[in-house]
């Protein structure tokens, strides 16, 4: 699954999405630069690309609205940040189980397993149960989808 961001309004290294057409691809990983760093979800991009693409998205969302409106412009999966509180995390588990989660053997993401979730962003081997993993690590994991061009900022 090929892996780009959006930075500032714009797909990094992309000028259009005719050019990710070219590409072949039928699935994006999106990093969302903007709802990360500054709380700007870009949400006309998600739809635009999700009337091609199967969409991932990364973007933490912060709040239910952040999720659902997030979903509703096209995400299939949106990948939240391991710093929600347990209480957060229950809600957005309750909207739906199209979440995934930053893996990381800690008390987090032992919550977020214990209460439903099953999907995880790795670099690494996941030892919670899963169902699917966006992996970014340099190895072959099961039931996973290999992500190309991860940026190594979030590494």
């Amino acid at each position: 699954m090929l892996c780009i961001g959006i930075s500032n309004k714009k797909i990094v290294g992309y000028p259009n999405i005719m050019n990710l057409l070219k590409s072949g691809v039928e699935s994006l990983f999106l990093i969302d630069f903007d709802a990360i760093h500054k709380r700007v979800l870009n949400l006309e991009i998600y739809e635009k690309l999700s009337k091609f693409f199967d969409l991932t998205v990364m973007n933490y969302p912060q709040t239910e609205e952040d999720l659902m409106d997030t979903i509703i412009s096209g995400a299939t999966y949106v990948i939240i940040n391991n710093n929600l509180t347990y209480k957060r995390i229950q809600s957005f588990l309750s909207y739906t189980q199209n979440i995934g989660i930053n893996y990381d053997y800690n008390d987090t993401c032992v919550f977020f397993s214990q209460n439903g979730g099953n999907i995880y962003l790795t670099n690494k081997q996941v030892m919670l149960p899963y169902k699917l993993a966006f992996n970014y690590g340099p190895f072959n994991l099961p039931n996973s989808i290999k992500l190309e061009n991860y940026p190594s900022s979030f590494i």
